[in-house]
């Protein structure tokens, strides 16, 4: 009896696995996006609070198009706390940028002046994008799912990172205003 009721279990199991379709379980199917990336200068990567004329972020604006996409255009946005600036639109890969501290903050109707009398010590502002392709699509950051901190990144700061990526983009860039770490060798006049 026993070999008789393992006969009739297996006959089930294969009549009813037949009974699924082939090809019907499927893995969803991913658009290829595009992606901007930033070639930062190292120790030009944050805004010295104490120093807004002449300390600088710079960076070599570029994309990954993972072999699919081609950018016409990426239009860089300027972000302090919910207010947005554009920087433009640039066409020519990789372009420079450089900014001071100044100049972000003139941005939004501020000087350093202002920035000093408002007794602040840390600030950011955050650089997000919008890239069309060849073809007219648009990909925007809202696409990544990460924000790329360079203060914390240990190719830069010289200590462990709390936050590391190899990733080939950034969804949002993080420019952190502060003064400088004592015990970052970038950070050193």
């Amino acid at each position: 009896m026993k070999l008789h009721s393992y006969i009739i279990i297996v006959a089930l199991a294969l009549v009813f696995s037949s009974c699924l379709e082939e090809g019907s379980i499927k893995e969803p199917d991913y658009e290829v996006g595009i992606i901007a990336n930033a070639t930062l200068e190292p120790g030009k990567y944050w805004f010295n609070i104490q120093a807004l004329e002449e300390s600088e972020v710079s960076f070599d604006l570029n994309y990954e198009g993972f072999g699919v996409h081609t950018a016409s255009s990426i239009e860089l946005f300027l972000n302090r706390g919910s207010n947005q600036v554009s920087l433009g639109s640039f066409t020519d890969f990789p372009s420079s940028i450089s900014m001071t501290g100044a100049e972000a903050y003139a941005y939004f109707g501020e000087t350093p002046a202002s920035i000093a009398d408002a007794n602040l010590s840390r600030d950011e502002f955050r650089i997000t994008y919008e890239i069309t392709t060849s073809e007219g699509l648009q990909f925007s950051q809202y696409g990544q799912y990460f924000n790329y901190n360079p203060s914390l990144d240990g190719r830069y700061t010289g200590r462990y990172a709390q936050f590391y990526t190899n990733l080939p983009g950034f969804g949002t860039l993080v420019l952190e205003v502060r003064a400088p770490n004592p015990q970052n060798p970038n950070e050193q006049d």
